[in-house]
């Protein structure tokens, strides 16, 4: 029994270890308010790692700490209620992450990070607001049954720079073959703009993933409530909001029409990151 006991001890020991960075250095930006820049890490190519070149090291340069809040909770800046200055100010983090550490991994060890530097204490809260629900569409789902692991796709000469993205031979975007964030099999999704309209793709996506993906295209919270169990794939062309004028149908008669599903405006359970304490002077190093 005490073999047991002082064995769960060290496993602990190393999780809590496992979870802290091996030095880190955050520091107030001078000055504030320059265009920032978060590069390193973990995290897949994008706008919280940029190049996507170090995963043994964040550089992170007049960073707002909002965003590193993202990152540590893995939210929306707008589904979290903090002060103001959350967007405003700016920082610079640097640390030293240890090899092998997983996404999963990274964010608690931001999450510790802002509590020890920041005093930052957080809940999430659950509320009803207005959205939309995801309901099955008269005639039924439109949208194809993933195949797993999903085909290759036939990529056009010019497909860009994106390491992650490429432009399938319909025009749509695809995930680019080789990339190590989406392997075949894995969900994928994104938006492009083309002939002045957006094409979107999704790939290997279950019902909520979709509800997730509309919710950012109608600017507002979307809950899945068609009761649809599997993954589908999906190509979908529409006109965006910013580009009303141009010919084409819009985001929910594109979703009714080419998807089979249906968005009906309503009440709908949200859950926001509510900020309780945060400092806005960071603890020595």
């Amino acid at each position: 029994m005490i073999r047991i006991c002082v064995c769960f001890a060290m496993m602990m020991s190393s999780t809590a270890w496992s979870q802290q960075f091996e030095v880190a250095s955050v520091r107030v930006a001078s000055p504030q308010g320059l265009n920032g820049s978060m590069e390193g890490g973990p995290m897949p190519a994008g706008p919280y790692n940029l190049t996507a070149r170090d995963p043994g090291r964040i550089t992170w340069t007049n960073t707002r700490l909002i965003r590193a809040i993202q990152v540590a909770y893995d939210v929306r800046a707008d589904k979290i209620d903090g002060p103001e200055w959350l967007g405003m100010d700016t920082y610079n983090l640097l640390a030293n992450i240890p090899a092998g550490t997983t996404v999963a991994d990274f964010r608690v060890m931001v999450q510790n990070l802002l509590a020890e530097r920041f005093g930052l204490r957080t809940h999430r809260e659950t509320k009803q607001v207005s959205g939309y629900a995801l309901q099955i569409a008269k005639g039924g789902i439109k949208m194809r049954e993933s195949k797993v692991p999903a085909a290759e796709v036939d990529v056009k000469p010019a497909a860009g720079k994106s390491p992650l993205m490429v432009v399938d031979e319909s025009g749509y975007p695809a995930p680019r073959p080789g990339n190590s964030v989406f392997p075949p099999g894995a969900a994928f999704s994104a938006t492009i703009k083309a002939n002045g309209k957006l094409r979107a793709t999704g790939l290997n996506e279950e019902m909520g993933e979709i509800a997730l993906f509309l919710s950012a295209a109608a600017g507002a919270p979307v809950e899945d409530r068609t009761g649809v169990e599997g993954k589908y794939d999906f190509h979908m062309e529409y006109v965006g909001g910013d580009a009303a004028s141009d010919p084409g149908p819009g985001l929910f008669d594109s979703v009714e029409a080419q998807l089979g599903l249906k968005l009906v405006r309503g009440k709908v359970p949200e859950v926001r990151l509510v900020i309780d304490h945060v400092d806005k002077v960071p603890a020595e190093n």
